[in-house]
C-alpha cells in the first residue's frame, strides 16, 4: 500500500461489480490504482472474498495528493496536491494533462461534462479550470476573513446538470449558480446543526445523481430538498461525529456516512 496516510480514495464503478477499480491518493505524494484480485467474479457470489491488488502507481505529484475524482466517462482520474498542481491520468497510470493554480489546494472534482475542474483551496477559494486548455476560468471567493482551518474550503460536488456546485469550509455550506459564479444558498452551522458541539464544523456535501437533493455534513447528515431547500431527514450518526458521506446506486436510494470512530453508517427511506 501507500508508505504513508491516505488522504483520499475514489470509486471507479462499471457495470461489472467486483471488476472496477478503487483509486487512492496520499501523503506519500503518489496515486495508486487498485483492481480486484483476480479470484474475485461474480460466478459465485456467496463464497467470493473481497481483495484488491494494486495495478499501478503514478508518480506524478511532488507534494502530498490532497484529492482525487472520476472523470464522468470512467476512464481517467484526476489528482491534485498541495502545492496547487493538478492532473488527469488514464487508469493505467498514464498522465495525459496537468497544470498548476496559484494556491494550495485542499479539494478536486469533475465538472459533469469532464472537460472542467473545480479545485477547493486552503485559503478559501475554489477555482474552475479548462482542463484542456489548462487555464483557470474563475476564482471564486467561498471563505471570508477567516484564517487557518477555518479558511479551507474542505468540500466540493458538482450537481448533475453542471450549473450549480456546493462547497463548504468549517463555518459555512453554500450552493454556486456557475452561470453568474455567485452563491444562490448559503447555510451557516446554526441553520443546519444548532445544536452542535462549539467544535462542530460542515467538512462535505454531495448532491444526487438526479440533482434533486443535496446530503450536507455538519458534524450530522443533512439531506435537503434542492427545489426550495426544505430539510427532508437529519441522519443519526451516534457519538462520534461525521466526516464524510455519499449517495449509493444508480438511482441514489440510499445514503452512506463515514464517522470519527472509523465506523460507514447505511440510510435507506423507511418501508411503510
Amino acid at each position: 500500500g501507500h508508505t504513508k496516510r491516505v488522504t483520499s480514495a475514489a470509486w471507479v464503478p462499471n457495470a461489472s461489480g467486483l471488476s472496477a477499480h478503487i483509486v487512492t491518493g496520499s501523503a506519500d505524494k503518489s496515486v495508486r490504482v487498485w483492481g480486484p484480485k483476480p479470484a474475485n467474479s461474480d460466478d459465485d457470489a456467496s463464497v467470493r472474498a473481497i481483495g484488491w491488488t494494486k495495478l499501478c502507481i503514478i508518480k506524478h505529484h511532488t507534494a502530498e495528493v490532497v484529492g482525487v475524482a472520476v472523470h464522468p466517462s470512467n476512464e481517467y482520474v484526476a489528482s491534485a496536491a498541495a502545492d496547487g498542481s493538478w492532473a488527469v491520468h488514464s487508469l493505467q497510470g498514464e498522465t495525459v494533462v496537468s497544470g498548476t493554480v496559484d494556491a494550495p489546494v485542499s479539494r478536486i472534482a469533475f465538472h459533469p461534462d469532464g472537460t472542467f475542474l473545480g479545485l477547493g483551496t486552503r485559503d478559501g477559494q475554489a477555482k474552475i479550470v479548462d482542463v484542456k486548455q489548462r487555464q483557470v476560468l474563475a476564482t471564486l471567493d467561498v471563505v471570508a476573513d477567516a484564517e487557518g482551518d477555518a479558511a479551507e474550503v474542505n468540500g466540493l460536488h458538482f450537481s448533475e446538470n453542471g450549473y450549480y456546485f456546493v462547497t463548504t469550509s468549517a463555518r459555512e455550506a453554500a450552493v454556486w449558480d456557475l452561470r453568474k459564479q455567485k452563491k444562490t444558498k448559503v447555510w451557516e452551522l446554526k441553520d443546519l446543526a444548532p445544536d452542535a458541539e462549539a467544535e462542530a464544523a460542515f467538512t462535505a456535501a454531495r448532491f444526487d445523481v438526479s440533482g434533486k437533493y443535496l446530503a450536507v455534513v455538519a458534524d450530522r447528515v443533512v439531506v435537503l430538498k434542492v427545489k426550495g431547500w426544505a430539510q427532508l431527514a437529519e441522519l443519526p450518526v451516534g457519538e462520534f461525529p461525521a466526516r464524510a458521506v455519499a449517495w449509493v446506486g444508480d438511482t441514489a436510494s440510499a445514503v452512506v456516512a463515514a464517522t470519527m470512530d472509523n465506523s460507514l453508517h447505511y440510510y435507506e427511506p423507511a418501508q411503510e
